[in-house]
């Protein structure tokens, strides 16, 4: 089985428990205006390569990954717009006990092979843009229809989750918003945590690189305070909050 990836991270601490290693697969569907890897968009870039190609990275740092009780994270780009070849890699990972995350929008067509990836994946992390359908179609392109319905498929399945969602200013940023998402994610039964992650620029020089218009230019970066304001929302809804 053949992908495309678009980059490899030997010692991540953000994506999952532990030492990770993350793939980076290349192409995504969405177009995010807070996107800082716009170079993972285009599904003809990056390298082509074997499931068992990136295997054999994954596979030198097992050591330092079980040490760790870290393992592999999948992310993009968007890693379940290449199913299959996802699939495979979470069958080898499976087969050597190594633990998997996928970092994804959840933007998807619920097919057999999305069911199979749901059922090896040991953790995932679910990019939740906004819970307004409206506002999701102006940040993304996309509606959030098909994140939802694979949450829903999440929760059946009873699969870990780690909620992310990013706190952009003036776009999805009210208190109603966050009180939606918050009995939302409850309700699902199966958020281990949720994790605010405030909006930056530090992506905008590579949207003038490839030649796009970065229209949040003029969008501040939240205070420490506001996060915290939004965070409690989430906590007396009891949720977890980091």
């Amino acid at each position: 089985m053949r992908g495309r990836v678009g980059a490899y991270e030997s010692c991540g601490t953000v994506d999952g428990p532990g030492l990770r290693f993350i793939v980076f697969f290349q192409g995504c569907p969405m177009r995010c205006l807070y996107c800082h890897n716009p170079e993972s968009w285009d599904f003809s870039a990056g390298e082509e390569v074997t499931a068992g190609e990136v295997f054999g990275e994954i596979r030198k740092y097992k050591n330092f990954m079980r040490t760790s009780g870290g393992g592999v994270t999948f992310s993009g780009g968007e890693p379940l717009s290449r199913p299959r070849f996802l699939e495979a890699l979470l069958t080898l990972c499976k087969e050597e006990g190594i633990h998997t995350v996928v970092d994804t929008s959840g933007f998807t067509q619920l097919t057999d092979t999305v069911k199979r990836i749901v059922e090896l994946t040991d953790l995932f992390l679910l990019d939740v843009k906004c819970v307004n359908a409206n506002m999701h179609q102006i940040i993304t392109g996309e509606t959030n229809s098909k994140t939802f319905a694979f949450a829903e498929l999440l929760a059946e399945w009873g699969k870990p989750v780690i909620l992310r969602y990013v706190f952009v200013p003036q776009l999805n940023d009210r208190v109603h918003l966050m009180r939606k998402l918050a009995k939302w994610a409850v309700d699902l039964g199966n958020i281990e945590k949720v994790e605010l992650l405030p909006f930056h620029k530090m992506g905008e020089w590579k949207w003038k690189k490839h030649g796009l218009p970065y229209r949040l230019s003029e969008t501040r970066v939240p205070e420490p305070e506001e996060i915290e304001h939004f965070a409690d929302i989430f906590r007396k809804y009891g949720l977890t909050v980091e």
